[in-house]
């Protein structure tokens, strides 16, 4: 009796690219992040702070011409202002999507042997770690850029003629900002989530890490301003990744912090370190996961 008596049969469709794993991955994760309530209310919220600032910069830019007041904002201001704008959107949503969607995404599948299922499948831990990735950057990207875009758009429709090329050009660090945060967030919070197999344990650290080096650098910065210390000890946030965010985040817009300068490039240092020390991270404990094929 041959194979084709017992009711099989050759598949004669369209047989896709191994590359194409990734991209089933990339939708995959896009799903299952959307299924975390924490990322929907990231999403129908995101946008609050834009229109906020937004009703904020239409308001006194009409009551000054109303007024006859020729001066605009102040240029350093509105750069300040949609630097603020991120440092908003980081701490009160992307913390919801990398909390509910990124530091228990390998988590939840260890939990379920989803890997037997993935890696028994022509998907490569490679494949599997971009797809993930690249679905939480881009719900990250999504939620910090749009808002920037949102800003920056009333922004140049209420500046003054000369002022409104200036403005636009925001949109360039917007643009590498948001990419930077998608990028280091994504694989950071997707690294700690292969630490255990429990998501209540790998969302616990995930908060510690967000949380906790942040505050004690704020707290020692304080202390050290209140001694008499000028310029505070603002190497410590060196040790927090939101710090680290931070001072890419004013080199990128140029913002004057007050800091010194082989601050913010040590923190760009530590930050690559830190991304690529993820990504290893993650690679090296999805080898080890137990797959039967």
């Amino acid at each position: 009796m041959t194979i084709r008596d017992l009711g099989y049969r050759p598949y004669d469709g369209l047989r896709l690219p191994p590359s194409n794993n990734t991209w089933v991955m990339l939708r995959v994760g896009l799903r299952r992040a959307w299924a975390s309530w924490l990322v929907k209310i990231a999403a129908f919220l995101g946008g609050a702070p834009a229109l906020v600032g937004i009703a904020l910069v239409v308001g006194i830019r009409l009551l000054a011409r109303q007024m006859n007041h020729d001066e605009d904002v102040d240029p350093v201001r509105v750069v300040e202002g949609m630097r603020r704008l991120y440092t908003i959107q980081m701490w009160l949503f992307v913390s919801l999507v990398t909390l509910g969607a990124g530091a228990s995404a390998i988590a939840e599948d260890l939990t379920h042997r989803a890997f037997q299922f993935y890696f028994a499948k022509p998907v490569t831990p490679t494949q599997y770690l971009a797809g993930r990735v690249g679905a939480l950057a881009v719900w990250i990207f999504s939620i910090t850029f749009i808002p920037a875009v949102l800003l920056d758009l009333a922004l140049v429709g209420t500046a003054r003629s000369a002022d409104a090329l200036e403005q636009l050009g925001l949109l360039l660090p917007a643009l590498a900002f948001s990419l930077v945060l998608a990028l280091v967030l994504s694989t950071t919070s997707i690294a700690i989530s292969s630490l255990s197999k429990s998501r209540a344990l790998t969302m616990s650290a995930w908060v510690v890490a967000w949380i906790v080096p942040q505050a004690l650098a704020s707290v020692v910065d304080v202390i050290a301003r209140a001694s008499g210390s000028a310029e505070g000890w603002p190497w410590l946030y060196l040790i927090s990744l939101t710090g680290l965010l931070g001072h890419v985040g004013d080199l990128i817009f140029n913002v004057e912090s007050g800091v010194d300068a082989r601050l913010r490039y040590a923190g760009v240092g530590l930050l690559v370190a830190v991304t690529v020390g993820a990504v290893w991270l993650a690679l090296k404990r999805l080898g080890r996961a137990e797959v039967i094929t």
